[in-house]
């Protein structure tokens, strides 16, 4: 985890299990109760596999139920990575949250004050 001044930005990459997902789902948690930060970047753009879909959609869930609309996450998917299905999922559970392969516009929406 890094803590930048006005957000937290978590680095995942390779081709991580469900459970890896989770487990950055809890350090992300305690991150945010240790830092009281409320912006959370993930960037996911050293992915090498494509995340099964039923994957996305249980994080979705998870993503949903656990932050709701407290926290505003944004994820960077490989620039090969078309689907935002977690992103669809998890604000139809109450999260915002966005994800794209663009840095900077992905930056740009989580320091937003929307």
């Amino acid at each position: 985890m890094v803590e930048h001044p006005e957000y937290l930005e978590f680095v995942i990459s390779g081709d991580p299990t469900e459970d890896a997902w989770v487990k950055l789902m809890h350090e992300i948690v305690e991150s945010i109760q240790k830092t009281g930060k409320s912006r959370v970047f993930i960037d996911a753009s050293g992915l090498t596999n494509r995340v099964d879909s039923m994957v996305r959609y249980r994080m979705g869930i998870r993503t949903g139920e656990t932050f709701g609309v407290r926290v505003r996450i944004a994820a960077l998917r490989p620039d090969w990575d078309e689907d935002n299905f977690w992103e669809t999922v998890a604000s139809n559970r109450g999260a915002i949250a966005k994800s794209d392969v663009d840095r900077a516009s992905l930056l740009d929406w989580l320091l937003s004050e929307q």
